[in-house]
């Protein structure tokens, strides 16, 4: 069976639903999962309230190294990170950034998972959302 419930159809992701989809990665010490815009703007998250200052940090620095490396084949695929609060493992859906963070004991290579298969799962109804 799916990871996810099916709320979406081959042609519409609907908005509402999406933080749903988000909300069932929150497990096994998963907080928070969010998909912003490059720019920093939350565009879905489930989880706690620190949302919005991680998506700036996240954006801030995914720009950063994108910026200075350039995007040829040296463009990040996933971002990796501790903060204050936890671990943050970030990683690029169509034109948007896709973010899971965990508590301070979740394993980076659980959080990839969940953010893979997150990832995978929205690709195609995000691309809509970015034309």
């Amino acid at each position: 069976p799916p990871i996810f419930a099916c709320v979406h159809s081959t042609s519409m992701l609907k908005a509402k639903v999406l933080p749903q989809i988000l909300e069932q990665a929150n497990t096994n010490g998963v907080s928070c999962s969010m998909i912003l815009q490059q720019d920093g703007s939350l565009l879905a998250f489930a989880g706690n309230s620190l949302a919005k200052t991680v998506a700036a940090i996240v954006a801030n620095v995914w720009t950063s190294y994108n910026t200075a490396v350039g995007m040829g084949e040296h463009s990040l695929e996933y971002l990796l990170f501790d903060n204050a609060e936890g671990r943050v493992v970030v990683t690029k859906a169509s034109k948007m950034l896709l973010c899971v963070c965990g508590d301070d004991k979740a394993e980076f290579g659980m959080l990839k998972a969940k953010a893979a298969v997150l990832r995978d799962y929205l690709e195609e109804p995000l691309k809509l959302l970015s034309k």
